[in-house]
C-alpha cells in the first residue's frame, strides 16, 4: 500500500512517454531524481516526523486502511498539511530563482538587446520627423548609431516584407491591454492598475516559461501562476477587500499572468519551427491570429464537454475524480495561503524553499562563469533544477516515471539505430502526445454517452475499485 499511496507505480500515459522521448536523458533524469527526492525521501520523512499527514482514501473499509493520499490540498489552515502542500513552495521557488538567474547572467545580451531596440525606435521616430520636415539632434544622432551598429548585426533571414510590421503587433498589444482592463473591471471587480500589473508579470514570467519549457518540454505555468499569485497576495493586502474578493482577484490575475506566459511559449515554439522550415513570419502571424479566434469559441466548448462528462471537476470536496485536474487544487491552495490569515506556509517549507532557491542560483552562476572553455563539457552533468522543481509541484511521481521510461526508450533507440530514430522518433513522440489529447476528448464523449470504461469496463486491479 505504501507504493500505491506514494505513487510509485507505472502508468501507460503516452503523452508523458512521448515527452520523455523528446526531452533527453539529462532532463528526464532530473525529473526522476526530483521525484525521488520529493516523494521517496522528503515526503515520507515529513509524514514520519509529523510535519505533514496523509488522508485515508477509503474510510469505511478496513481492507484499505493503509491506502492514503498524500496530495490533498483541502481544509488548509484547519489541519496539518499534506506533503504536496509542503513541497509546492520549494518547487515554485526553485523554478522562479533558476529562470530569473538564467536571465540575469545574460545581462550583457539583455543590455545589448535593449540598446538595439531603443536605437531602432529612435531611427523610426527620426524618420517620421524628417517626413514632417522637422529635426531633432537627439533622435538623428541615435539613428546614425543604429545605421553604424547594423553593420555588426547578423542579418535577419526573413525578408522585410515577410516580417510582422511593428505597428501590427504593438497596436494589437495596446488594444488587448485596454480590453483586459475593461473586462476585468466589470466582470471581476479588478481595478485597472492590478490588470496592468498582471500584464507586466505575464511579460516577465514568459521568459521563465520559455526557458524552462525549452529544456524540459513541460511549460512551468504552475510556477508562473503561483509566483504571480504571491505578488497579488501582497498587492491586495490591506486594501479593504474581503477574503472572497481577494481570492477571486488573486485567481483571475494569476490566470492572466500565466496565460500570457503560456501564449508566449507557444508563439516562440511556433516561430522557431517556422524558422527551421523557412516559413515567412508574417504568414505564421496571420495563422496564429485565426487560430486564436477559433480558440475563443473552442476552449469554452472543451470546458463544457469535460465538466459535463466529469462533474467532479467543479466539486471542491470530491475525494475521487477520474479527471483529477491537480493544478486547480494548487491554484486554490495558493490563493488561500496569500489571502486567508488562517492559512500559512509551513515554516520548515519556507526555510527549505529559501535554501533551495539560493542553491539553484549558485549552480547557474557556477555553470555560467566557471564551467567555461575547457570545463564547458562538464555542464551536461549538472542537474536541471527546473525539471527537479517540476517534480516537486506535480502531485505524485507517476508522470515523471513515464517520462523517464520514454527517455530510456529514446536512448536505447539512438544507440541501436540512430538513423531510424532521427527518421521516426520525433514523429512517434508527437503521435503519442497528440493521440492522448484526442483520446481524452473521445473518452469524455463516451462518458457522456454512458458507454465509458467505468460503466462497461472493469476495475480489476484498481484499489477499492477506484481508478
Amino acid at each position: 500500500m505504501n507504493i500505491e499511496s506514494w505513487g510509485w507505480w507505472f502508468e501507460w500515459t503516452p503523452a508523458f512517454i512521448g515527452s520523455g522521448i523528446l526531452i533527453g536523458m539529462n532532463s528526464a533524469l532530473s525529473l526522476f531524481g526530483g521525484a525521488i527526492l520529493a516523494w521517496a525521501i522528503i515526503g515520507p520523512a515529513l509524514v514520519h516526523y509529523g510535519e505533514c499527514i496523509g488522508k485515508q482514501q477509503v474510510d469505511d473499509d478496513p481492507r484499505w486502511a493503509d491506502w492514503y493520499s498524500f496530495a490533498s490540498l483541502s481544509n488548509l489552515g484547519h489541519e496539518t498539511p499534506s506533503p504536496r502542500y509542503w513541497l509546492l513552495w520549494p518547487g515554485v521557488m526553485i523554478m522562479v530563482c533558476t529562470s530569473m538567474a538564467e536571465l540575469a547572467v545574460q545581462y550583457k545580451v539583455i543590455g545589448y538587446a535593449g540598446k538595439t531596440v531603443w536605437r531602432k525606435a529612435c531611427a523610426g521616430i527620426n524618420g517620421l520627423l524628417i517626413k514632417r520636415g522637422t529635426h531633432s539632434n537627439y533622435f538623428s544622432t541615435r539613428a546614425e548609431r543604429e545605421v553604424k551598429a547594423s553593420d555588426n548585426i547578423i542579418e535577419d533571414p526573413a525578408r522585410p516584407e515577410d516580417q510582422v510590421p511593428m505597428w501590427m503587433w504593438s497596436s494589437g498589444l495596446l488594444l488587448t491591454i485596454v480590453a483586459a482592463m475593461i473586462i476585468f473591471h466589470f466582470q471581476w471587480g479588478m481595478n485597472p492598475g492590478l490588470t496592468i500589473l498582471a500584464c507586466v508579470l505575464g511579460f516577465l514570467f514568459s521568459f521563465l516559461a520559455i526557458q524552462i519549457g525549452a529544456v524540459t518540454d513541460q511549460t512551468p505555468l504552475t510556477a508562473a501562476s503561483k509566483a504571480s499569485q504571491l505578488v497579488f497576495g501582497g498587492a491586495t493586502q490591506g486594501k479593504g477587500y474581503s477574503i472572497k474578493d481577494a481570492q477571486r482577484i488573486n485567481l483571475v490575475a494569476g490566470g492572466l499572468a500565466s496565460g500570457g506566459a503560456d501564449v508566449a511559449t507557444s508563439l516562440t515554439s511556433d516561430f522557431r519551427t517556422g524558422f527551421l522550415l523557412g516559413t515567412p513570419p508574417v504568414k505564421q502571424w496571420y495563422a496564429q491570429g485565426l487560430g486564436t479566434i477559433i480558440a475563443i469559441f473552442l476552449a469554452p466548448g472543451m470546458f463544457v464537454l469535460f465538466t459535463t462528462a466529469y462533474p467532479c471537476i467543479l466539486d471542491a470536496d470530491a475525494e475521487h475524480c477520474a479527471f483529477g485536474v491537480p493544478s486547480v487544487a494548487a491554484w486554490a491552495a495558493v490563493a488561500q495561503a496569500v489571502t486567508d490569515p488562517a492559512v500559512s506556509i509551513p515554516l520548515t517549507s519556507g526555510i527549505f524553499s529559501i535554501v533551495m532557491g539560493v542553491f539553484s542560483i549558485a549552480q547557474v552562476v557556477f555553470r555560467h562563469f566557471y564551467l567555461v572553455g575547457a570545463r564547458e563539457r562538464y555542464r551536461d552533468y549538472l542537474p536541471n533544477w527546473g525539471a527537479i522543481a517540476l517534480s516537486f509541484v506535480l502531485p505524485n511521481p507517476v508522470f515523471t516515471t513515464a517520462s523517464m521510461f520514454g527517455a530510456l526508450v529514446a536512448w536505447g533507440w539512438r544507440r541501436w539505430n540512430l538513423k531510424a530514430f532521427d527518421l521516426y522518433g520525433y514523429a512517434v513522440a508527437a503521435g503519442f502526445i497528440a493521440g492522448e489529447g484526442l483520446g481524452g476528448v473521445v473518452g469524455a464523449v463516451l462518458q457522456i454517452g454512458g458507454v465509458s470504461g467505468d460503466v462497461l469496463g472493469t476495475t480489476a486491479g484498481c484499489p477499492a475499485g477506484i481508478c
